[in-house]
């Protein structure tokens, strides 16, 4: 959905919502807006909605894009949803987002070069492996920290060694 904000207004969309461990304060104090045409060519179209007596607002490139987030919000007003103050968004869809957000960390290194060399071994070269390994342990090398119980960089290549010799054939 095109969805175009000011950096200094904050807005649904990009708000951030709060924290997944914050407390919501929820209310179904609600109030949907018609949609008003504005002077911009880039995002000609406002939805606005009174979320608490706090005035929200959202701007969409076609009338269309408006009028399907109006009737998003309306339905979860209709439905008795109740609407995060701070927000402005339905309780289902700020959890739907802290959900996501918590569904699947970061990867770590390791993890990333495996599938990324499971991904490019079919179809590549031997040579080819062999440069892709060589490259990983370099970044690998690059991004290691120093430290008592850091390895040492041929243990780190040996450690790419390994790598290759267990992606999936």
């Amino acid at each position: 959905m095109t969805n175009r904000k000011t950096a200094n207004v904050p807005g649904p969309r990009n708000s951030g919502g709060p924290a997944p461990t914050a407390e919501l304060t929820l209310t179904t104090d609600v109030r949907i807006w018609k949609i008003s045409k504005l002077s911009s060519k880039s995002a000609p179209y406002q939805l606005r909605w009174v979320v608490a007596g706090q005035v929200r607002h959202a701007t969409f490139a076609t009338m269309a894009l408006a009028e399907s987030r109006r009737s998003e919000l309306w339905n979860a007003m209709t439905k008795g949803q109740p609407f995060d103050v701070e927000s402005g968004l339905p309780e289902s869809e700020v959890r739907k987002a802290a959900a996501k957000e918590n569904v699947r960390p970061d990867p770590t290194w390791w993890d990333f070069s495996r599938e990324y060399m499971a991904v490019r071994w079919r179809t590549a070269a031997a040579k080819t492996r062999e440069g892709l390994a060589d490259s990983l342990a370099t970044v690998a090398i690059a991004m290691m920290g120093d430290g008592a119980k850091a390895p040492t960089p041929e243990e780190v290549r040996l450690g790419s060694v390994s790598l290759v010799s267990v992606v999936p054939r």
